[in-house]
């Protein structure tokens, strides 16, 4: 019986795995340049301003990029999604750059699908369990809102904002 794919993975490789399922792909780039590092990233949404293509990235370290490779979640791409050639010219490092563009193989969508529902090996994921920087949760919190109360918070005059010895806490500088 196969092992399960998630079993291994880190919160960071299962962040970075939904990062690049809710991009496009992971682009590693090679600067030519001795003194530049390879980088990797997930291209998240791209933009033509000016006749020239605009990516919106977000980082993911090499190291984790390289597991989820060599561990089979990622498999090279020769046909984009996002890139139509695999070398270019950087004019801000003044160097070639080589890139590879990797997208989720069978068994990163099957952690995907997996994981979907906030459930890994039969336990229920909470919010301690993954930190996710981009929650949205807090937008909800509007709806949460009684409008019948927010009528009494319109008017600063139905507001008490004396202190404790009656001044006034407005005009109290701080």
């Amino acid at each position: 019986m196969p092992s399960d794919p998630m079993e291994n993975l880190t919160e960071l490789e299962l962040d970075a795995l939904w990062t690049i399922y809710e991009g496009h792909s992971l682009i590693i780039e090679y600067p030519e340049r001795e003194d530049e590092d390879p980088y990797a990233h997930a291209i998240m949404a791209v933009a033509y301003e000016d006749g020239e293509a605009v990516a919106e990235v977000a980082e993911i370290p090499l190291d984790t990029a390289r597991l989820l490779i060599d561990q089979g979640f990622l498999v090279l791409s020769e046909e984009g999604p996002v890139l139509d050639e695999n070398q270019w010219f950087d004019e801000e490092l003044d160097s070639n750059v080589r890139a590879e563009e990797y997208v989720l193989s069978e068994k990163g969508h099957a952690v995907i699908d997996a994981t979907a529902d906030g459930d890994v090996g039969g336990e229920a994921i909470g919010d301690d369990d993954l930190d996710d920087d981009d929650d949205d949760d807090d937008e909800d919190d509007e709806d949460d809102w009684d409008d019948e109360d927010e009528d009494d918070w319109e008017d600063e005059d139905d507001l008490d904002l004396d202190d404790e010895d009656g001044s006034d806490l407005d005009d109290e500088e701080g």
